[in-house]
């Protein structure tokens, strides 16, 4: 006797086993198509706040150094002055921007352990850590990026500002 030869009555077809693991697909993916959806809103929102954050800090560190450099001069009134301190806080940022990036490319690694190794030498002391731990250490725990970018866009929103105040003096 073929096992084909008796039919149950009561016995589920696939079809009904099909349709129902659709059903939960569908069911499935829509759940995971809402949550993607709102957990791409929440890192938005994170990114979002992260970056106006940091803009926040810059302008505040700017303001600051460019009220340095207008009291340094001791005048507060002139266009000169005030293009003197903006290109004041242009050249710093500059520099900041610039040793952050270099720092996360490794390019200040051989001198600086170097340094820190040839400096302690003089003292008798070994370096606690080799070239090697020291140059993986900065790839494993890099600055963010970004505050790579926002060090940059503020230069360069820094640099447009002393770049029209010097065209103001001169036109």
């Amino acid at each position: 006797m073929k096992k084909d030869d008796f039919k149950f009555i009561n016995e589920p077809t696939e079809e009904f086993f099909i349709e129902e693991k659709v059903v939960l697909d569908k069911v499935e993916k829509e759940v995971t198509k809402e949550a993607l959806e709102k957990e791409k809103r929440a890192k938005r929102k994170r990114i979002i706040k992260k970056y106006t954050t940091a803009f926040i800090v810059t302008f505040t560190i700017s303001a600051v150094l460019f009220v340095f450099g207008l009291s340094w001069q001791d005048d507060f009134s002139s266009l000169m002055a005030i293009g003197d301190a903006l290109w004041l806080v242009f050249a710093l940022w500059l520099t900041v921007a610039w040793v952050v990036l270099v720092y996360n490319q490794n390019l200040f690694s051989p001198l600086l352990h170097g340094t820190k190794t040839f400096l302690l030498m003089f003292v008798g002391k070994k370096p606690k850590e080799d070239y090697y731990t020291y140059m993986k250490k900065i790839e494993e725990n890099p600055i963010p990026k970004f505050i790579i970018i926002v060090s940059w866009i503020t230069t360069l929103f820094v640099f447009l500002l002393a770049l029209t105040t010097l065209i103001m003096i001169y036109a």
